[in-house]
């Protein structure tokens, strides 16, 4: 895991100097959109944000080799998260004071919700990446701030259409990510399982293996029937080592880990996520499962231009690039101010079906896919079978469930 995790620096900052260039401040020009990519390049999530990063420029190539946004080719100033909100903070107020129109990417919830405060007294647009807090689109929800992809809400009641039937007085352990993200992704699917009363372990972000293997053994102790693991990226991989090493995949019924990517499957041989239950926004094979058009041009694009396939995260990344586009265009402006009213009630089709912006809360209505992982496939990347496609309208949080009340825009 450690040659991997070198690899992937070396990759990352090849990435810098090579596709990017170096990094260097820029300001706003009348040739130019300035977008910024506020991405984990280090930390538990860097693999997601390497995804980003590539989806990102596989967007930028393709709008501006097209003309670009009303004539302005697109500028990225990125800089690395760390999945830290205080870094991530100064990032965005940086990219701001050097003209950035558009504010994406990220990989935490925590970091979300704090940059989406910058942007709302910024009065910039904010297209969240990964980031499945209930609370982005929810308490902390704000008029400039939209997120493409689903809520820990959508994911749990997709997994609870899944589990309930199937294990119906079982009784859950939670190991949950000490976080926003962690706690929602916990009481939403707590709620939906009736496990209320579940023991839970919260361990911090990024923690080393340790946490875990003592969190996997209080687990062990317990009389729980399945486990759910609320972690993600290298947290979900370190857990799931412990795991497979402590013999945890043979003491419950299921492994459940609410929200599942690519990344987290790959790299091992048989992987980690075998047989782990999870939901997921998107994975490259729907497209082909389905016949969604525009996702197989993107799959396809994306594995020519960077010889591997792209994550859900990615999917969301080139999707909020060309949302932000046909949003400018419409308008004819590319101020947020503008924006916002083209985007709320907006419904496109992107990589997938249908999915349509609600306007009350910034949430997107979706599909969210129910997913099993394969032990093996037909080559590295096809790790997860699709259990279920469950609607969105099924599964989003009413506004009885969700009471929030956006500011007038100024």
């Amino acid at each position: 895991m450690e040659t991997r995790n070198s690899f992937t620096m070396v990759f990352l900052l090849v990435l810098y100097f090579i596709s990017f260039g170096p990094i260097i401040s820029y300001s706003a020009t009348d040739q130019e959109v300035i977008i910024g990519l506020n991405i984990p390049l280090t930390g538990p999530y860097a693999l997601q944000g390497k995804d980003q990063l590539q989806a990102y420029k596989l967007a930028q190539e393709e709008v501006n080799a097209s003309g670009g946004i009303l004539g302005k080719k697109i500028r990225y100033l990125f800089a690395d998260s760390k999945s830290d909100p205080v870094v991530s903070v100064e990032n965005v107020q940086r990219f701001i004071n050097e003209g950035a129109d558009m504010i994406t990417g990220g990989a935490s919830s925590a970091v979300a919700v704090a940059v989406s405060k910058v942007c709302r007294a910024h009065k910039r647009l904010f297209l969240v990446t990964i980031a499945y807090s209930n609370d982005i689109t929810g308490k902390d929800a704000n008029r400039y701030t939209f997120r493409e992809t689903y809520n820990a809400w959508m994911a749990a009641k997709a997994l609870g259409k899944y589990l309930n039937p199937r294990f119906p007085k079982a009784k859950y352990f939670y190991i949950v990510a000490d976080y926003t993200w962690g706690w929602t992704t916990r009481d939403s699917l707590k709620k939906i399982t009736g496990s209320q009363d579940a023991p839970d372990v919260l361990v911090p972000l990024g923690a080393q293996h340790e946490l875990y293997r003592d969190a996997l053994k209080k687990a062990m102790e317990s009389n729980a029937d399945i486990l759910v693991l609320v972690l993600f990226g290298r947290d979900m991989i370190y857990a799931m080592q412990e795991a497979v090493e402590l013999g945890v995949t043979k003491k419950f019924k299921q492994i459940v880990v609410p929200n599942l990517e690519i990344h987290m499957a790959i790299g091992k041989k048989p992987p980690y996520t075998v047989g782990l239950i999870g939901a997921i926004p998107w994975y490259w094979e729907i497209p082909y499962i389905y016949n969604y058009e525009k996702g197989k041009q993107f799959v396809e694009a994306y594995k020519k231009r960077w010889n591997e396939m792209p994550g859900s995260g990615g999917g969301t990344a080139y999707t909020n690039i060309m949302l932000y586009k046909w949003a400018v265009e419409q308008a004819k402006s590319f101020r947020s101010r503008d924006l916002i009213p083209l985007l709320e009630n907006h419904t496109f089709v992107s990589l997938k079906d249908k999915q349509t912006i609600r306007a009350y809360d910034h949430q997107t209505i979706q599909t969210v896919y129910v997913v099993r992982g394969k032990e093996s496939g037909r080559d590295m990347w096809d790790v997860f079978e699709i259990l279920q496609a469950v609607p969105g309208e099924e599964v989003m949080p009413t506004p009885e469930e969700n009471p929030v009340q956006l500011e007038p825009l100024d």
